[in-house]
């Protein structure tokens, strides 16, 4: 990444995200967070301002745009989620937490934004995808999800793809295992998971949570 040609505060901003990453953050073909290109938004195209993040998510990458504007360096970057998830919308519904999220309360001058931005995002998906797979009419996904629910940290995806089947993932952390000390020369420095795929039957309906189409955050 060149990082030279980036705006000082949007590169503290990114340095400190894949310094401080919670999870696993993408090194080759690791599970970890990666900033995967970078491009200009703006009229000077030496002025890299907007990137795409590959986010470790269910043993895979969920891939975000990230938009900030060179021009206006102390505004608020814009988040924008892959055309799968048009219907993630995590700061509309009016919840009332929407006033205190990370975007509300933005602070160019804090180089640890982003990060929050981004872990808030996360777990906002997280709960999305869980509802998501909550209301799937698939006896074998309803079994799947009553055994490991009382499991902490389980993550859940549903796969729509158009040239594969449609299937639900699961990724379950090993919390009781510590495969570093199993595997001899281990570098793991996360817990491991377990991963799970389920097809789902063609006779599934998926309700739709919003009808319109907003990829955006802002």
């Amino acid at each position: 990444m060149a990082i030279d040609t980036v705006p000082p505060l949007i590169s503290a901003q990114i340095n400190y995200l894949l310094s401080h990453c919670p999870f696993s953050v993408k090194l080759e073909d690791e599970m970890t967070l990666q900033v995967e290109q970078m491009w200009s938004g703006c009229k000077n195209p030496n002025f890299l301002d907007r990137f795409t993040l590959a986010i470790p998510y269910c043993l895979d990458h969920i891939k975000w745009d990230v938009t900030f504007n060179a021009m206006y360096p102390l505004a608020a970057p814009d988040v924008i989620f892959g055309p799968e998830d048009e219907g993630f919308q995590p700061y509309a519904g009016g919840t009332g937490k929407s006033s205190k999220n990370s975007l509300a309360n933005w602070n160019s001058r804090d180089p640890s934004q982003l990060h929050s931005l981004i872990v808030e995002l996360r777990d906002a998906y997280m709960e999305y995808q869980r509802r998501r797979i909550g209301e799937v009419d698939d006896e074998r996904v309803k079994f799947e999800i009553s055994t490991m629910l009382s499991r902490e940290g389980i993550e859940m995806l549903m796969s729509l793809g158009t040239d594969k089947p449609e299937e639900v993932k699961f990724a379950v952390p090993l919390l009781d295992m510590d495969l570093n000390r199993l595997v001899a020369g281990s570098t793991w420095r996360h817990p491991q998971k377990v991963y799970l795929q389920v097809g789902i039957a063609k006779s599934v309906v998926l309700k739709p949570l919003i009808s319109r189409r907003n990829d955006s955050v802002l």
